[in-house]
């Protein structure tokens, strides 16, 4: 309801407070309820549109990181793998030097003791060749 003041022309007189009936009727609510309920619906179907092309690219962000990950879950293990690969052929390399460091020191041992018994017969030669030649 709306009050409505009405003064009279006569300034004598009090003004007069006017009841006026305005309340809508039930057509003219739903006339005034249809443009909001069609706004707040529109505006629901844009967040939903929004929503659905935001969880779209996060599902895809998560198949490429997903991925992503595997590959180099995959790269470190190819890593790993030949990294201890390379590590036993290392270690075997060494071993194979050592035994030929330690093959090299017997061989000079026994060429040294070669030579020490080639001087021993010669000099055994040269003191009997120095004898025989007195």
């Amino acid at each position: 309801m709306r009050l409505l003041t009405a003064i009279s022309s006569n300034p004598e007189q009090d003004p007069k407070i006017l009841l006026i009936n305005t309340m809508p009727t039930p057509e003219q609510r739903l006339d005034q309820l249809e443009p909001v309920i069609s706004e707040m619906l529109a505006k629901q179907d844009e967040t939903s549109a929004k929503v659905e092309r935001v969880s779209a690219q996060v599902r895809q962000l998560t198949v490429i990181v997903t991925n992503a990950l595997s590959t180099q879950s995959d790269n470190i293990a190819f890593l790993l793998t030949k990294t201890e690969q390379l590590t036993a052929g290392q270690s075997r390399l060494e071993e194979g030097q050592s035994r030929l460091a330690d093959g090299q020191v017997k061989l000079e041992q026994k060429v040294n003791e070669g030579f020490e018994e080639i001087n021993q017969r010669f000099t055994h030669l040269f003191q009997l060749l120095t004898e025989k030649l007195k």
